[in-house]
């Protein structure tokens, strides 16, 4: 006979439990910044260039500047961090030297042309 009444109690106790809890919603996709950073590298110097773009601690390859040439690349924003901040760097094959822009902040449609002069001290960087 006590079974009857435990099995009752039992139900009635676990009916109530998830009728006090509702279901929580399916979360939704999450949203990417979509976007691209328009990259062109123009290279007045005699030596190809490996170019990097550093964000958050990390570097990623965008491709080779060959010499005396323009290049152009696209960087998705959604690889930057939440900040949108990131650096150019130029590896100059065969030299060891680094050439590095100051820290931009990156918003889509930007249009970044980054001049690379026979000397690399005096290359700029123009973000439109």
């Amino acid at each position: 006979m006590l079974f009857p009444r435990y099995a009752i109690l039992l139900g009635t106790t676990a009916l109530s439990c998830l009728a006090c809890h509702p279901k929580l919603p399916a979360p939704g996709p999450i949203e990417q910044p979509s976007g691209e950073i328009s990259i062109q590298v123009v290279n007045r110097n005699r030596i190809d260039v490996m170019v990097y773009v550093s964000h958050d601690g990390i570097r990623n390859r965008l491709g080779l500047a060959t010499a005396s040439a323009s290049t152009q690349f696209t960087l998705p924003l959604r690889i930057l961090g939440a900040g949108h901040e990131y650096r150019l760097i130029g590896d100059p094959l065969g030299v060891r030297i680094v050439v590095t822009t100051e820290t931009l902040f990156g918003q889509a449609g930007d249009e970044v042309i980054w001049q690379l002069e026979d000397s690399f001290a005096r290359s700029t960087v123009v973000v439109h």
